[in-house]
């Protein structure tokens, strides 16, 4: 029955909406789910199959609000993703990304799961789960939703996710593709929550310097000169933590130019894609569509380095009209 009850939570379409509507709306769903996930240790496949179903459910809306507002939910697809941090099987690396993947999809767009999570006292495993090669990339997805969505009732709280400025910038100077995505899509919304003095320290810790983060960001929109569906939003968080950069220190905008950022910018205008607009899919259709598009990032940023251009034309112009009024 579990079998079936994911095929039809997982259907596409108008009639999947319809369909994962009704299941989330049957009163002992979630919490039959919940009891799967608490003592099904020794039926790893049918736990996987219940994570699979709640995945799929946290798709609409009302039914993530119903999932997180089931006690215990949350708390037991949190044991699962940090038990099997080193598993011993395949199964165990399953149940692992499963888990991570549903906590990812229960907090997007959901102030109140995030609320949820926060109120779990689990951040500091989060941040140190960014070290784990299996955690990693789901750590990172729940902690960007973190904070993005949870508001600023928790902001003192989610300070403590500046812990891992140093391990994300390291992450997105050395590895590609996924985890670069996703680490880059944290550091832009981590960053908010410090200092200048604060993250010029995290970058001293990390060992890089921000030429050479801006470096990297230029290759790698350089790189994905067209969106992938393996990392779709790549260019989107790249361009997100270079705006950051540029409106934290007026010097980053010149060290773009100089690195041929605009130029990146501008070819990369001419491929952007509905791709790049969504945070998730269900087949080929797009959800929860981000609040900007991709377009608008990238002119925002090209917007910064004109706009400075034109300043500093200014200068040399008021500079030129003292010179004159000199001799």
């Amino acid at each position: 029955s579990l079998q079936l009850l994911k095929m039809l939570a997982s259907t596409i379409g108008t009639t999947g909406k319809h369909l994962r509507r009704e299941i989330s709306e049957i009163v002992f769903t979630i919490s039959n789910i919940r009891d799967i996930l608490r003592h099904g240790e020794k039926h790893p496949f049918l736990q996987k199959l219940s994570i699979d179903i709640l995945t799929s459910l946290a798709l609409e809306g009302d039914a993530t609000e119903r999932i997180g507002d089931t006690g215990g939910v949350l708390q037991e697809l949190f044991n699962i993703f940090f038990k099997y941090g080193i598993p011993e099987d395949r199964k165990g690396v399953n149940l692992t990304v499963a888990a991570g993947e549903a906590l990812a999809m229960l907090a997007l767009e959901s102030k109140s799961n995030c609320h949820r999570i926060l109120k779990l006292k689990l951040l500091r495993r989060l941040v140190e789960a960014l070290k784990d090669p299996l955690l990693r990339v789901n750590s990172a997805r729940i902690l960007r939703n973190l904070c993005i969505y949870s508001g600023s009732e928790f902001f003192h709280q989610l300070r403590g996710v500046t812990a891992a400025t140093p391990i994300i910038l390291q992450a997105i100077m050395s590895e590609e593709n996924k985890i670069q995505e996703v680490m880059a899509g944290l550091s832009a919304n981590v960053f908010k929550y410090m200092t200048s003095q604060e993250s010029r320290i995290s970058f001293e810790e990390a060992r890089i310097t921000v030429a050479e983060l801006a470096n990297k960001l230029v290759e790698i929109i350089k790189k994905h000169k067209c969106p992938s569906t393996n990392v779709p939003r790549i260019r989107r968080f790249t361009v997100e933590l270079a705006i950051w950069m540029m409106k934290d220190r007026v010097e980053n905008i010149y060290t773009f130019k100089d690195l041929g950022m605009a130029e990146a910018l501008k070819g990369a205008l001419e491929t952007t894609s509905e791709l790049e607009n969504f945070n998730v899919f269900c087949g080929t259709v797009g959800l929860n569509r981000h609040r900007l598009t991709t377009q608008s990032l990238f002119e925002t940023a090209l917007e910064l380095m004109e706009s400075r251009q034109n300043i500093n034309q200014c200068k040399i112009l008021q500079n030129q009209l003292a010179d004159l009024d000199e001799l």
